[in-house]
């Protein structure tokens, strides 16, 4: 077996170990410390401090929670949900995480995602909430309101 081999293993062995990272060691090398793949402290400093890396604390959904601007004109902007139904879907997903007391990392992008899904499954319901009987829906042409065909009888004359 080769040194690189040797050294592929023992990488493989400590990476499935989880006592190091492969990027820890790129990290290294780079005499810098990923935020991403920075180990948690353990023992008595775990305790005192809950974060990964700056801006990524681990913690329950705060009772005050509220959703930042720039999240709502995001919405708004890019999956045209109006504000008012994104400030709409607040008070539900307050109660369900708070009554959880899971902790998470971002909690802004956990609501985005819990409005873009709430949006969609509204616009889905909305579809398929038709109060028309299926001979209704069967003999409907509506679809061809405002179709204009020129039959033209000299186009039969060729």
């Amino acid at each position: 077996m080769t040194d690189e081999e040797r050294q592929k293993q023992k990488l493989r062995r400590e990476w499935a170990s989880g006592d190091r990272s492969p990027f820890q060691d790129f990290a290294q090398e780079r005499g810098e410390e990923h935020p991403v793949f920075a180990r948690q402290t353990t023992g008595a400093t775990a305790a005192q401090s809950n974060t990964l890396a700056e801006g990524a604390r681990v913690q329950p959904l705060p009772e005050d929670f509220t959703p930042d601007a720039v999240y709502i004109e995001f919405l708004e902007a890019h999956h045209g949900i109006p504000a008012d139904f994104t400030l709409a879907q607040l008070p539900e997903f307050k109660l369900y995480w708070l009554e959880t007391g899971e902790a998470r990392k971002a909690w802004q992008n956990k609501f985005k995602n819990h409005v873009i899904y709430q949006w969609k499954r509204g616009q889905s319901e909305e579809g398929q909430r038709t109060h028309k009987s299926t001979v209704e829906k069967l003999t409907d042409t509506s679809w061809a309101d405002g179709l204009q065909f020129d039959f033209d009888e000299s186009d039969d004359q060729s």
